[in-house]
């Protein structure tokens, strides 16, 4: 008798082990779909090093287009692995890893505007500023929801403060000549810091939108800085703060001299924006004959 109930106690026991284990094992199940997206976004970063073309020290880009008409398997690819990516499932990635998701998603879709007119268009405006506006238009599936760039910029980065950088304007690009350039590699969660920083700098590096006027005694920078002025603080709670706070931690990328920097600090120097150029970036002969030389 007292071997018979040891044989149950112990089926009983391997059995409670097993009912145990099933949460366990539905709890793994959720942790490789979690990890089954490709946070080396792979078929991306394929794409942009064939795709981008630098110039001035990387602090402009242009995109050859056809490339994404060429391997579009490729990228279709990636936009459905993006797509692919639940909101649960994106609130299990760090938040490096969220942001490098997001900054990526963009610029894709971006490209995938582009390419629904694309080589019959001349601008990202071409598509309308009311109707079918580019950037308030909800034509793809991101987060399990139908989404628009906008939603992308202003909602789910802007409007997250746990995500939210000031530099993330220096790396959403707009398929435009005016916007900050696109990055020519994925922006990767482990390097997702010195890569802002690097698209940062690259940006206020370029004398073409930012430059110390001499004669007019203005700091002319670009129209960004005017539309979010609002998301622009210096770090470690530097004073001034706002954009003049942000412009001098960045004085070497601007190129400021010691009293510029100080006329700057103390409020004597004004604020001038640059214009935006709306063309797009596309990549063209002219610029393949600039490469060559």
């Amino acid at each position: 008798m007292l071997m018979v109930f040891h044989r149950f106690s112990l089926r009983c026991l391997l059995w409670g082990v097993l009912v145990c284990a099933l949460p366990n094992q539905a709890s793994g199940g959720d942790a490789l779909e979690f990890a089954a997206f490709d946070h080396t976004h792979a078929d991306w970063a394929k794409l942009l090093l064939r795709a981008v073309h630098t110039d001035r020290g990387g602090s402009v880009s242009k995109l050859d287009y056809q490339i994404f008409l060429d391997d579009s398997e490729t990228f279709d690819r990636y936009l459905t692995a993006l797509s692919a990516v639940s909101l649960e499932q994106f609130r299990q990635f760090s938040r490096s890893a969220q942001l490098a998701f997001l900054l990526n998603a963009y610029n894709s879709f971006m490209v995938a505007k582009i390419m629904q007119r694309y080589p019959e268009i001349a601008s990202v405006w071409d598509f309308g500023r009311v109707l079918n506006a580019p950037f308030k238009h909800r034509f793809f599936d991101l987060l399990g929801q139908r989404r628009s760039l906008d939603d992308i910029e202003h909602r789910l980065i802007r409007g997250n403060s746990r995500l939210m950088d000031p530099r993330i304007h220096f790396a959403v690009n707009c398929a435009s000549v005016g916007c900050p350039a696109l990055r020519g590699e994925p922006f990767l969660a482990p390097r997702l810091d010195a890569q802002l920083e690097d698209q940062t700098v690259r940006f206020l590096n370029d004398r073409s939108r930012n430059y110390y006027d001499r004669e007019s005694d203005q700091l002319v920078v670009s129209p960004l800085f005017d539309w979010y002025g609002d998301d622009f603080e210096p770090s470690k709670n530097q004073r001034p703060g706002g954009v003049i706070g942000f412009l001098l931690h960045y004085r070497r990328a601007l190129g400021l001299n010691g009293d510029q920097t100080e006329r700057l600090a103390e409020g004597k120097v004004t604020l001038h924006y640059s214009d935006y150029d709306w063309q797009l970036n596309a990549f063209t002969d002219e610029w393949a004959l600039s490469e060559r030389e």
